[in-house]
């Protein structure tokens, strides 16, 4: 009896494992491990569309180990053209003559021409978002010129291009940038008609990419209208409280002043609920430091130190007031998230004009938005401009 119920048990035991087995699975060596991909118009035919896509693989031989450095390039590009993206890739996918691999994606690229055209860019983008496989945390950007050629950028320090975009989305250094988007964040918009803002770059020289800009979208047509730049897109991160770091430079007694952002909020209020003529402030506080100052003001004199607090302060309503002429009464496009804003707080208005809020009536267009702004400038650091001892404040 115990002899038989060992053998059941072994027999079973066999079985699971056998059933735990990768049975239908597929090989490492039969993977091609996809990095990226990018999007781009071909020439029309017969009237009709036809796209150029552009998928990045993984060259695992090129990348080396710990021990040994790899042999050659760590990247293959392949590119096919036509009218269908998923009949496209399906043969690219017999040419790399293995089956893609979408888990370590980076980054999708996306050229102008595509994302211009009125309802083009939903389309491209549901392509990937069906895909059971593509992760919604995929990074997003917007190229000026060919999205393909951005792929074929190769720097010393980055061994895989779409790595090496998806780490420069990820690395702010400055208020014109952004932080990243995601293809989950886009879907989301394009779901509730909002209007959105992706990241732009471009190619500057053979081995780097540049950050370019924001593109703006409007979130009725998923169409880009324009794309916010310098002054403009520093003003964009002020007003929605995302990303205030980096550098601002001003005047104070006609010296310039570097001042660096360590910290900054920014906080909307609706003053006005006639939808007619809605009303908003956007009350801002910034603190920063001085990196660099060419006067010989004295920094720890109170009275001096309000100069550099006013020289900043000034500086940033003057940029944010010019982003918001630019977006509300040029491009007439929210996307300085006062339609989030009146969702979250003020949800019966917002049923009420949400039809219309940056499309039809557009009483976003219609509203007036104040900038208040406050700031903080903290003691510059060592300098060998410090007060004297004894000296009056």
């Amino acid at each position: 009896m115990g002899i038989k119920i060992f053998v059941q048990i072994l027999i079973s035991s066999l079985f699971f494992i056998l059933l735990a087995g990768c049975w239908d699975g597929i090989e490492l060596e039969d993977r091609a491990f996809l990095a990226g991909v990018a999007v781009d118009l071909a020439e029309e035919q017969g009237g009709k569309l036809r796209f150029e896509l552009t998928n990045q693989f993984v060259v695992p031989a090129g990348l080396g180990s710990a021990t040994e450095a790899g042999g050659g390039k760590a990247f293959r590009n392949l590119s096919q053209t036509g009218e269908s993206l998923y009949e496209i890739n399906a043969r690219i996918s017999k040419q790399a003559n293995r089956t893609i691999n979408t888990d370590h994606v980076e980054i999708v690229v996306v050229s102008q021409n595509v994302a211009k055209k009125t309802g083009l860019f939903a389309d491209v983008l549901d392509v990937f978002i069906r895909q059971q496989t593509m992760r919604r945390g995929i990074l997003i950007a917007i190229v000026d010129g060919k999205a393909g050629d951005v792929l074929h950028v190769e720097t010393e320090h980055v061994k895989i291009p779409g790595q090496y975009i998806s780490e420069l989305l990820e690395n702010k250094q400055t208020p014109e940038t952004i932080i990243p988007v995601r293809i989950g964040d886009i879907q989301e918009s394009l779901l509730n008609n909002r209007s959105f803002i992706i990241p732009q770059v471009a190619t500057f020289t053979k081995n780097s990419v540049n950050y370019e800009g924001i593109a703006v979208f409007h979130g009725h047509t998923s169409q880009m209208v324009d794309t916010l730049n310098g002054d403009d897109a520093k003003g964009l991160n002020f007003i929605i409280g995302n990303g205030q770091e980096g550098s601002v430079t001003a005047d104070v007694e006609e010296e310039q002043v570097t001042y660096i952002i360590s910290n900054g909020s920014s906080k909307i209020k609706l003053k006005n609920r006639d939808k007619e003529n809605m009303s908003f402030e956007v009350d801002m506080d910034i603190t920063a430091s001085i990196v660099e100052y060419f006067g010989t003001l004295d920094f720890y004199k109170k009275n001096n130190q309000e100069k550099f607090e006013k020289a900043l302060e000034e500086k940033i309503k003057t940029l944010t007031e010019g982003t918001v002429e630019k977006v509300k009464d040029e491009l007439q496009v929210d996307v300085l998230g006062l339609d989030n804003y009146l969702r979250m707080n003020h949800y019966s208005l917002w049923e009420e004009v949400k039809g219309d809020w940056d499309y039809g009536e557009n009483y976003f267009s219609k509203s007036d938005i104040k900038v208040n702004v406050n700031t903080t400038v903290r003691e510059p650091g060592n300098s060998i401009r410090v007060k004297k001892k004894g000296e009056e404040e």
